[in-house]
């Protein structure tokens, strides 16, 4: 069952790199006083690539500072902000899992809003 659990959440890597290896960014430079090329723009290499779930549904709550995460499988929990920048990755074994150590702040977790307080 380990061995699914990495092979999950080596694919969802690879979705993932092969998802930003699609993207075309073009990149302007401009000279400034110094005459150093400097980017165009501090956020010229953001591309945005669609949010992954987990692969079988999870039942998630906030209690204080942890999450209390029931799964029925093996599985890999991928975390947003919420702002849709990636967070992590954890792993979920059979049964009740806690994620602990996250900031405070709203998430993004299987497309719902969750807020740790």
């Amino acid at each position: 069952m380990k061995e699914i659990g990495l092979v999950l959440g080596l694919l969802l890597c690879c979705v993932q790199m092969a998802a930003s290896g699609n993207a075309v960014v073009q990149n302007k430079t401009h000279t400034d006083t110094v005459r150093h090329k400097t980017s165009g723009s501090e956020y010229g290499q953001i591309y945005r690539v669609r949010q992954v779930s987990s692969l079988f549904p999870v039942e998630i709550k906030v209690k204080g500072h942890n999450l209390y995460v029931v799964s029925q499988h093996n599985q890999v929990l991928p975390v947003y902000k919420e702002t849709g920048v990636f967070y992590g990755l954890f792993r979920l074994n059979k049964g009740t899992n806690w994620i602990s150590g996250l900031p405070k702040g709203a998430y993004i977790i299987n497309n719902r809003r969750v807020e740790v307080i």
